[in-house]
C-alpha cells in the first residue's frame, strides 16, 4: 500500500462512490479524480444539513422552499470542495513543488465562496483561518506520516483493569 491509496468507509451508492480518493494519486496529477475525492464528501454532508434545515429549522412548506434549503446547503459544500482541489491542483502545477503552500492557497481561494455563502466578512475570515489551518495541518500529516483523523477504535468499556470488590472467589457460605 502505497502513501496515497486511502480505504473509503463511505460506500453509498455503489458506482464509484468509494473510489477514487483524493490521495489516490499523487498531487498535481488527475484533476478530476482529485475533485471528487473531496466533493463525495460535500455531497452527503450538504444532504444531511440540507434535511435537517428543511425539517426542523426552516420547516419547509412545499418544493421550493426545499430547494432554498438545498441551494443554501449543498452549493457552497460543493463550490468550496471544488474551489479547494482546483486551486490546489494548479498551485501544485504552477509552482512545481508538492508542499503546505499549495494546500494553504487552495484553502485561501476558498475565501470568496465563505463569503458569496454567508455575505459577512467576519465568518469568511475565521472560516479561512480555520481552512487554512486544517489543510496545512492535513498536509503536514501526509507528509510526516501522522494521522489527522485517526481510527476510532471501538471499545465498549475499559476491560484492562479489575474493578471487583473482591479479586478472588467469595467464600462459600456454609449450609
Amino acid at each position: 500500500m502505497d502513501q496515497y491509496s486511502r480505504e473509503t468507509p463511505l460506500d453509498i451508492v455503489g458506482i464509484t462512490w468509494g473510489k477514487p480518493g483524493y490521495y489516490d494519486s499523487p498531487e498535481g496529477k488527475n484533476p478530476w479524480e482529485k475533485v471528487w475525492g473531496l466533493t463525495k464528501f460535500a455531497i452527503p454532508t450538504g444532504i444531511f444539513f440540507t434535511t435537517a434545515d428543511a425539517i426542523f429549522i426552516t420547516q419547509a412548506r412545499n418544493a421550493l422552499e426545499a430547494a432554498n434549503c438545498f441551494g443554501f446547503w449543498m452549493v457552497p459544500f460543493v463550490g468550496l470542495s471544488v474551489t479547494f482541489s482546483s486551486i490546489t491542483y494548479i498551485a501544485t502545477n504552477v509552482r512545481g513543488k508538492d508542499d503546505k503552500i499549495n494546500y494553504a492557497l487552495g484553502a485561501l481561494a476558498c475565501g470568496p465562496v465563505l463569503h458569496a455563502w454567508k455575505r459577512s466578512t467576519e465568518f469568511s475570515c475565521w472560516g479561512v483561518a480555520i481552512l487554512m489551518a486544517a489543510a496545512i495541518l492535513k498536509k503536514d500529516s501526509i507528509q510526516k506520516g501522522w494521522e489527522f483523523h485517526p481510527a476510532f477504535r471501538q471499545t465498549l468499556g475499559n476491560y484492562t483493569y479489575d474493578f471487583s470488590l473482591v479479586s478472588e472467589e467469595w467464600p462459600r457460605r456454609p449450609i
